[in-house]
């Protein structure tokens, strides 16, 4: 409306509330899309690799090692490309744009891949030594190989567009209303559309394709970015030396931005075999792929909900804060699943409603940790130089979850040879996710402690040289936030119920001792409970 007066800006780009209300909806619409089409390659790929028989080093290596090599390699380049682009489309949506249609063919030739592979091995390799199977894990690890790759220019830039277009003061809430949009999205795939994975393939990737290029390009094309000042380049022509010099001086020379980095670096490597083998490990607890899908949706619909409210506290109180509360309560219950490696549930369908009957009690620390991941990144990075230091991250992140894949799989294979069968193995993953969330956290403590000591919540501006916490005064800021301590605590809580659901079902089936092993599991919960509580006031001094 012409009667608005303009009170909301984000560099040159001016808002009226009006206006802000559109540019988020024409976002989220983009990151319904988005989430949709990405949700497909990693959760159906592994279990079209299983159903080919491929060994697990196999499915770490296509799905952790091959994206890893992008990205160490693509993700900087176009990270510090995109900072320093200019055009009248922006600086992040033309390289969206440009490899939408590659993007899309990846995927439906990952959908067709059994039609392609039957149709090689009938031309060139009938009657030979070389089997159909064979041919077709290779078309998939080759054609899983060219999404990543495509892929990367899209997930390189899209995260900083946000940064260039939301003003600082609602990245919060619009964080939590896209995480709450990305929830639906992949609850509905994974409620209505992920029973049909290994099926009815070739229309699921068809239809992720059509809609990422109608739906996401959309976006692109109803999204204006902000302007910026022409670069001083000094007339100096073009060198990729340069541009690696300065990329490596800026950001790898504060010991502050290496915490941050190693950080997502061990987060990324805990995730490569949870994010592989995950639904594997709800296999071997006996839910069905149906069981599976249906709790995945429910969690990611109720945590969708919590989300909408969970970006106005993120905003209240700070997401570097959050984030540094929350994976505190990650490090401390983090080799919780231990259990499961020396007793079974009483039923699956007990496991699925117990699982569903304490949701409510971590849904809301695990909606304000994912509202605060992005927002954190976007106070504590350079805003002008965001993507660059994005993409250094990246970099180092990448090059560990490229061999943290490999290597999750050739743990997995590993311990199949302790165990009985192929799916207790799978009982094991809480050792190698649990080991890399303590590392991670201890990084990320470091870097909080930084934070606080160059201004906190209130003063702090991203450093431009080294800075160490010991060359840094004390600077008090209020101590324990006792109201996200609380919300944090009840992530304790919601294990302790299921333990002791667990407990007692198994008491009343006769069964004592694993009646006695979730006992001992209680009493273990409890006292890391207390110890997460003195821990965060030990964390929070000056």
């Amino acid at each position: 409306m012409s009667g608005e007066t303009p009170t909301i800006r984000c560099g040159n780009l001016i808002y009226t509330r009006r206006g802000l209300l559109v540019i988020f909806a024409w976002l989220l619409w983009g990151d319904f899309c988005f989430t949709l089409m990405e949700a497909v390659v990693p959760s159906i790929l592994p279990l079209k690799l299983k159903e080919l028989s491929s060994p697990n080093w196999t499915i770490g290596l296509i799905l952790s090692t091959l994206p890893g090599v992008f990205n160490t390699t693509i993700c900087p380049w176009v990270s510090f490309k995109s900072d320093r682009y200019r055009s009248r489309w922006g600086r992040r949506i033309p390289f969206i744009l440009a490899t939408m249609p590659f993007l899309a063919v990846s995927l439906i030739l990952i959908g067709f891949s059994d039609d392609i592979g039957r149709w090689l091995h009938h031309s060139f390799f009938a009657g030979g030594t070389i089997h159909q199977t064979s041919v077709i894990i290779v078309l998939l690890a080759v054609f899983a190989g060219c999404f990543d790759l495509f892929n990367m220019f899209v997930s390189s830039v899209y995260w900083y567009l946000f940064n260039d277009v939301v003003p600082t003061a609602y990245l919060g809430r619009f964080m939590g209303w896209f995480r709450t949009v990305g929830a639906l999205s992949s609850g509905l795939y994974y409620f209505f559309v992920f029973r049909f994975a290994t099926s009815h393939m070739r229309e699921i990737f068809l239809g992720a394709a059509v809609l990422y290029v109608a739906g996401f390009g959309l976006m692109c094309l109803r999204v204006k970015e902000r302007t910026y000042p022409p670069l001083d380049d000094s007339g100096q022509a073009p060198s990729l030396r340069r541009d690696i010099q300065t990329f490596a001086r800026e950001c790898y020379s504060s010991r502050f931005y290496w915490d941050l980095f190693l950080y997502t670096a061990f987060v990324g490597i805990g995730g490569t075999i949870t994010g592989s083998f995950g639904m594997f490990f709800s296999f071997s607890l006996g839910l069905t792929p149906d069981q599976f899908g249906k709790l995945s949706a429910i969690s990611l619909w109720v945590a969708a909900a919590a989300m909408v409210f969970a970006g106005i506290l993120v905003d209240r109180w700070n997401p570097v804060r959050v984030l540094a509360y929350g994976t505190a309560m990650g490090a401390f219950l983090a080799f919780n699943n231990w259990i499961w490696a020396f007793t079974d549930p009483p039923s699956a369908n007990f496991y699925f409603w117990t699982a569903l009957a304490v949701l409510p009690f971590g849904v809301f620390s695990q909606a304000l940790n994912i509202v605060a991941a992005s927002p954190r990144q976007m106070l504590l990075f350079p805003r002008e130089r965001y993507g660059q230091f994005c993409g250094a991250q990246s970099l180092i992140r990448s090059i560990c979850t490229m061999i943290g894949g490999l290597l999750a799989g050739l743990f997995v294979d590993g311990v199949r040879l302790f165990t009985t069968t192929d799916q207790y193995a799978y009982r094991f993953l809480f050792l190698w996710s649990g080991a890399f969330t303590v590392i991670a956290f201890v990084f990320h403590y470091r870097g909080f402690r930084v934070w606080k000591r160059l201004g906190g919540a209130e003063g702090y501006q991203p450093p431009e040289g080294d800075c160490r916490l010991e060359a840094l005064p004390p600077r008090p800021d209020g101590g324990v936030r006792r109201g996200l301590l609380t919300v944090h605590g009840l992530t304790a809580c919601g294990a302790m119920a299921a333990s002791m659901a667990f407990g007692v079902a198994h008491w009343q089936s006769g069964n004592l001792h694993a009646a006695g092993l979730f006992g001992v599991q209680l009493a273990l919960q409890a006292t890391l409970l207390a110890g997460y509580i003195a821990f965060i006031r030990f964390m929070e001094r000056p």
